[in-house]
């Protein structure tokens, strides 16, 4: 996985500053095994903070990303904790040959902005919450152990200085 796509990269460059570079992180998390965040059996949802391999993430997630410029792991947090992002959507590209950066970035940008309004109810152009995306990186959608073809989704308020502190989930949050 996983960078941010460029359109809103430009505009979150302030709060999100996100450059993923995550080549084969998913394969060693793999052999490691690596255990996860606390989840609620029934619901899923994150009841201990902590860091996760970003291979663990998973939609309703809370997260503080910070300003990185590779990411391994993600610190989440249970929602109703003070968190920056929240993974809203995720899909899987096609199998395939790597279709290209571009390619990757601008179906990754429809697919996320054709889920803002249905997960916010509010329109995006008529919202003061933006998204960014986590999608595949060449080397892993190439490495025959990884196959990374995921994208993720993931919204946040801008602020000063960076993506606002947040407590609750922002699904339905109309605005």
């Amino acid at each position: 996985m996983t960078r941010i796509g460029p359109v809103r990269l430009a505009a979150a460059t302030g709060a999100l500053a996100l450059l993923f570079a995550l080549c084969g992180c998913a394969a060693i998390g793999q052999l490691l095994g690596g255990g996860g965040p606390q989840r609620d059996e029934e619901t899923g949802q994150v009841t201990e903070s902590g860091d996760v391999d970003v291979f663990q993430l998973k939609i309703g997630d809370c997260l503080n990303l910070g300003e990185n410029g590779e990411l391994s792991s993600a610190a989440v947090v249970p929602c109703t904790e003070p968190h920056t992002e929240e993974i809203f959507h995720e899909f899987e590209m096609p199998e395939g040959d790597w279709p290209g950066k571009d390619a990757i970035d601008q179906a990754a940008d429809e697919g996320c902005y054709a889920e803002f309004e249905s997960f916010v109810g509010k329109a995006f152009e008529d919202s003061v919450l933006d998204y960014v995306f986590l999608a595949p990186l060449e080397d892993g959608w190439n490495d025959p152990n990884v196959k990374d073809r995921l994208v993720q989704c993931v919204i946040y308020e801008p602020g000063e200085g960076g993506a606002k502190k947040l407590t609750g989930s922002l699904e339905g949050a109309a605005r």
